[in-house]
């Protein structure tokens, strides 16, 4: 099933929001560290098991296991019981542990945001083509002030006009309708400011 697109990046903004401060508490080696990367590790998992990717939860369960490996004393890397230097260790997954979930993170929301950049110029070239062709005036763009009246104008043109109902198709390969009615405003509210 595909998400909405907005929402995945409100919700990778919001996991970022929530990492950073985890990477304090690293940088601080704060006690409190392990118990919170667990939970957001937990909560990762949740998300991603719940959205259904499954290679990101798998890559996410191999990170959290190492650390927790390297937490009940055996080094994942030379597969033998840790002897000295537990903590520093740890310490050590740990960090790796959290700059691979960044990386996991930030390569989710650029893409994220590359499809939104996309759509979001197709939709701006639309709104200029519709304007030259005294389609779209100044009155309708202001009398399309809600998501509902887009849904309605854009469901019209799609069906009047087969140029747009190929757009709207190239659109649909990754974007769910919701998102590019908030597109359309998004545009539409930049020429009415």
């Amino acid at each position: 099933m595909q998400e909405f697109i907005h929402h995945k990046v409100e919700i990778y903004e919001d996991f970022l929001k929530d990492f950073n401060k985890i990477q304090i508490l690293l940088s601080d080696r704060s006690f409190e560290f392990e118990r919170r990367f667990e939970e957001f590790s937990q909560t990762l998992l949740s998300y991603f098991q719940t959205s259904g990717n499954t290679s990101v939860e798998a890559e996410i369960l191999k990170i959290v296991n190492s650390v927790f490996t390297v937490k009940k004393g055996f080094n994942p890397v030379k597969m033998e019981k840790i002897q000295t230097d537990r903590r520093a260790i740890y310490w050590g997954f740990a960090f790796s542990a959290t700059e691979s979930l960044f990386e996991i993170l930030i390569d989710l929301l650029n893409k994220e945001k590359v499809k939104l950049e996309e759509g979001g110029e197709l939709v701006s070239n639309l709104i200029l083509m519709l304007i030259q062709n005294n389609i779209l005036d100044d009155a309708k763009i202001a009398e399309l002030n809600t998501i509902t009246k887009v849904e309605i104008y854009w469901n019209q043109i799609v069906q009047q006009n087969e140029s747009i109902a190929n757009i709207n198709k190239k659109l649909r390969m990754s974007l769910l309708a919701e998102d590019i009615y908030l597109l359309f405003e998004d545009n539409l509210s930049k020429i009415n400011s």
